[in-house]
């Protein structure tokens, strides 16, 4: 779910603005990136952000993979599993890394299933991935990430459930077609035919388990995600997908300007290769354990793992 929404709010800045009908570089007004700045730093705004942790991550020790490819940049989305008001807390019932080629604008979107059982930095046991931002928020998060995956991440953008269903309603709700056991879980009218899905819909969709396993989950999640692009997307009017923009980034949290992402817009608008998404581990790289006979995890192959991601990424080989 959470990768849903922060998704959506990375790529409608980024890639909405190529796919609408849109020609050429779009041209900001002065007015609207002030609106998009304010958002970021609305301190009215009805989330709070939260920043006492457990263990304290400071930005220059991300553990950062040295020698990668500079012409991709990377970012994760976190979506919280808090049912509050309070952003950057709780496990995240999704995690995702965004991939964006700086030249060709190239977008690959890797999805994390969240009981990956890796080593936490500073702790002395291992837990389930999703349980890194409930220990020391986003930044511990790309920490733990970077160190498991050998990635280069610095920045993130963090979402919870009640964000993620204001966004979905602001949008008017998304149109997706659905399995009968999916809509019926999810709510929604028992038809496979394609419908409106509203806020609270969407938000159940995203998080059904019970059909499958939380692999089957992500494979949901990015199916209402590529729905929702697709969808905002459809619109040529610059007006109304800044506005959708504005208002989304007052549900989210980042430690990007509007400035670090509108830079990475020209390459985007002159992509038209459509985002390639892969779940990670793969199918024979791992399997389910039960840790001290309570907590069921995903035991996964690291170096094999990595590999599979770093070539997805760089190279666009789809395991």
């Amino acid at each position: 779910m959470k990768k849903l929404l922060s998704l959506a709010l990375v790529v409608i800045t980024l890639v909405s603005l190529s796919m609408g009908g849109l020609a050429s570089e779009p041209e900001f007004t002065q007015e609207q990136l002030d609106a998009l700045n304010a958002a970021l730093i609305d301190d009215n705004s009805e989330l709070t952000i939260g920043e006492e942790f457990r263990v304290q991550v400071s930005p220059d020790d991300l553990s950062v993979t040295s020698g990668l490819d500079p012409a991709w940049f990377n970012v994760l989305l976190l979506g919280t599993d808090t049912g509050g008001k309070v952003l950057n807390y709780g496990r995240t019932d999704t995690m995702m890394v965004l991939s964006i080629n700086k030249t060709t604008g190239e977008m690959r979107l890797s999805s994390l299933v969240r009981d990956m059982y890796v080593n936490l930095p500073h702790l002395k046991i291992p837990n389930r991935i999703n349980t890194a931002n409930a220990f020391g928020g986003p930044l511990y998060a790309i920490k733990v990430v970077n160190e498991t995956l050998g990635l280069n991440i610095k920045d993130y953008f963090s979402v919870n459930f009640q964000g993620f269903k204001s966004i979905i309603d602001y949008l008017g709700g998304v149109t997706m077609s659905l399995s009968l056991a999916e809509a019926r879980i999810a709510g929604a009218a028992l038809t496979t035919e394609p419908q409106l899905l509203n806020g609270e819909q969407a938000l159940a969709y995203v998080r059904i388990r019970e059909l499958d396993n939380n692999f089957g989950r992500n494979t949901r999640q990015r199916k209402l995600l590529d729905a929702m692009l697709k969808q905002l997307l459809s619109s040529s009017d610059l007006n109304q997908i800044m506005t959708a923009l504005t208002e989304s980034l007052k549900y989210l949290s980042t430690n990007m300007t509007i400035s670090e992402l509108l830079q990475l817009v020209p390459p985007v608008l002159r992509n038209k290769i459509e985002m390639e998404m892969v779940g990670f581990p793969i199918t024979g790289d791992w399997h389910n354990e039960m840790i001290g006979g309570v907590m069921s995890v995903v035991i996964f192959d690291q170096e094999k793992t990595k590999e599979k991601l770093h070539h997805f990424i760089y190279e666009g080989i789809m395991p």
